[in-house]
């Protein structure tokens, strides 16, 4: 399979609701499978971890691609793609322990340098969404009834839901038990979030947020 079939199964697969549920289920049950066999495969830096450091950064990348090649700057679709963009990026330096790839003081200095970028991004969009504020926010009502924003926030709901493992709030739960949830938890958001940025979007890019031209 090539790459540009592999892409189109996947935007594909992206579209069905049946097809999204059983690639996380089955993403989450295999991980869960393999942990009986490997238990370390959750550990800091290890199986568990490094894919979900895939899957946020195809949906980084995803997005990024999207909001490049979307030829109207001014329209909505390039916001929510160049935001969720950002987004993907920030939760992938969450999850990236890059100081501690290795002992050179150079991998502390690397994390440094991406958290420095990722905050210049966050300004930039700031600055370009600031004169558009109101007409996103009038458009709040379309945006959250596309599939791109449903599936997203399907995602945020399940790293959420692994928040009470990473807190050990069940009290009585082996600390092995809690660090699975937690992992397969965001393992399965992950991969949610990578299949929602390969969701169509076409709408958003009939919403215009050019700012209104003062009169002369």
């Amino acid at each position: 399979m090539n790459f540009t079939s592999m892409r189109e199964a996947l935007t594909s697969l992206s579209r069905s609701n049946v097809g999204v549920a059983i690639a996380v289920l089955a993403s989450m049950l295999t991980a869960i499978a393999l942990w009986t066999v490997f238990p370390n495969i959750d550990d800091e830096n290890h199986l568990l971890e490094w894919l979900q450091a895939l899957f946020l950064a195809l949906a980084c990348s995803v997005h990024g691609v999207r909001a490049w090649q979307e030829p109207e700057r001014q329209s909505l679709r390039f916001l929510m793609h160049a935001g969720l963009s950002a987004l993907m990026f920030g939760f992938l330096l969450r999850e990236l322990d890059i100081d501690q790839f290795g002992t050179a003081p150079a991998w502390a200095q690397a994390e440094k340098a991406l958290r420095v970028v990722e905050l210049l991004i966050l300004i930039r969009l700031l600055i370009f969404f600031a004169p558009r504020a109101r007409k996103v926010f009038a458009a709040v009502p379309q945006i959250f009834s596309m599939r791109i924003t449903i599936l997203t926030a399907i995602g945020g709901l399940l790293m959420v839901a692994g928040w009470p493992f990473d807190k050990k709030i069940f009290h009585g739960m082996p600390d092995a038990y809690a660090l699975l949830g937690e992992e397969v938890l965001e393992l399965g958001a992950y991969l949610l979030l990578f299949l929602a940025s390969l969701a169509d979007s076409s709408f958003a890019a009939r919403i215009s947020l050019a700012p209104k031209k003062k009169a002369a």
